[in-house]
């Protein structure tokens, strides 16, 4: 496969574990979304969600899947970062998003999970088939006007998925610009989207925390935003 200097630097970013410069922004230039105490500022299903911990957590009762909202606004171009532990079931940090009905939360994801399926971005309750599957581990996947898919593979998946920790405390960051987003956990990029479907893509939308339902464990805390100008 030949690779272009941008997938060069893609992949010499996850095999260095490099940050990338975005990523090494001053966290002087961040808001907190979450006070480590309360729910306060999140919209939320009763029952669904606790703060245990120091972090925002499923309570494992609700048997169904749900999403917990953040409510300051519906952000464009931002990096979000976080710190997420994963235990059991399936969950994931939603941007660019909609609310289709209460609790109910369509649009970008980062899967947050065990390790074999980390990177995968994805489109939650996806409109069409395609959308499903946005990128896996190590992929840079373009999304034409018309909706047509172009997948890279610039970086060995299994190399990048062992840089998660499962069971344990991650950084997570999310950085949205114009049509692409990318995924960066623990310092390395997992994968990246640029968006240009007309019919489907989102320029700005909400950010969520999703509770898959039947025993999903997972926590979240140093929830923190800036955005681009």
């Amino acid at each position: 496969m030949m690779l272009t200097p941008l997938n060069r630097l893609f992949a010499m970013t996850i095999f260095c574990g490099c940050l990338v410069p975005s990523v090494q922004a001053n966290e002087k230039e961040f808001v907190s979304l979450f006070d480590g105490k309360s729910l306060d500022g999140w919209k939320h299903q009763p029952g669904a969600w606790e703060v245990k911990d120091g972090a925002i957590s499923c309570t494992g009762q609700s048997k169904g899947k749900n999403w917990i909202i953040w409510k300051g606004g519906q952000p464009a171009d931002f990096e979000l970062r976080l710190q997420f532990k994963w235990i059991k079931g399936n969950s994931g940090v939603q941007v660019r998003s909609h609310e289709t009905k209460p609790f109910f939360v369509r649009g970008y994801q980062v899967e947050v999970a065990e390790q074999k399926v980390m990177g995968l971005w994805h489109h939650s309750l996806a409109p069409a088939k395609y959308r499903s599957t946005l990128a896996l581990a190590g992929q840079q996947t373009h999304f034409a006007a018309d909706g047509k898919k172009k997948i890279t593979q610039v970086a060995d998946a299994d190399k990048i998925k062992a840089v998660y920790k499962e069971g344990d405390w991650n950084d997570l960051a999310i950085i949205a610009r114009g049509a692409r987003i990318t995924q960066i956990i623990n310092g390395v990029t997992f994968s990246e989207v640029t968006d240009q479907d007309k019919q489907h893509s989102y320029g700005k939308g909400l950010i969520a925390l999703q509770d898959h339902g039947r025993g999903c464990a997972v926590m979240f805390k140093h929830i923190r935003l800036r955005t681009f100008d």
